[in-house]
C-alpha cells in the first residue's frame, strides 16, 4: 500500500471515511455518496495540481477504506491522539480541510447522521475553525 500524501484526494477520501465509520460501519450509502462527489474531487485535484485525474474514484474510495480497515482506535467517542496527528497532519490546506469537512458531512448524512459520526464531525470543524 502506497503512503497517503498530504492534502491529497486520498486524504480527504480517508477523513469522509474515517466520520462515516464511527458508527462502527461504512455503509453503501455513504459509498456511493462519496463516490458521487467525485466531480468536487477532481476538480480539487486539477485546481490544485493543474491535471486532471483518471482514477476510478470507486476504487480509490474501496482501497482507501482498506487502510483504514486496521485502525480501530480511530473509532469512537473519544479523540486519541493518534487521531489528531494523523488528521492534522494529513489535511493542513484550510481549502482542503472545509472541502473534507463538506464531503464527509454529505457522506455520512447518506445513512442518517449517527451522533458519534456527529460528534466526531464536530471536533474537526471546532478544530479546524470552521464552526
Amino acid at each position: 500500500m502506497k503512503k497517503i500524501e498530504i492534502n491529497s484526494i486520498e486524504s480527504v477520501i480517508l477523513f469522509t471515511l474515517y466520520i462515516c465509520a464511527q458508527d462502527d460501519v461504512i455503509a453503501e450509502e455513504e459509498i456511493e455518496e462519496l463516490a458521487a462527489e467525485g466531480p468536487i474531487l477532481q476538480k480539487l485535484y486539477l485546481d490544485m495540481y493543474g491535471e486532471l485525474i483518471n482514477q476510478d474514484l470507486k476504487e480509490v474510495i474501496k482501497d482507501t477504506a482498506k487502510k483504514l480497515e486496521p485502525r480501530k482506535q480511530f473509532i469512537g467517542k473519544n479523540i486519541s491522539d493518534i487521531e489528531q496527528k494523523t488528521f492534522s497532519r494529513l489535511i493542513t490546506d484550510p481549502k482542503i480541510r472545509d472541502i473534507a469537512l463538506l464531503i464527509s458531512r454529505h457522506a455520512a448524512s447518506a445513512d442518517g447522521f449517527h451522533k458519534n459520526e456527529s460528534h466526531k464531525f464536530k471536533y474537526w470543524s471546532k478544530k479546524w475553525g470552521i464552526s
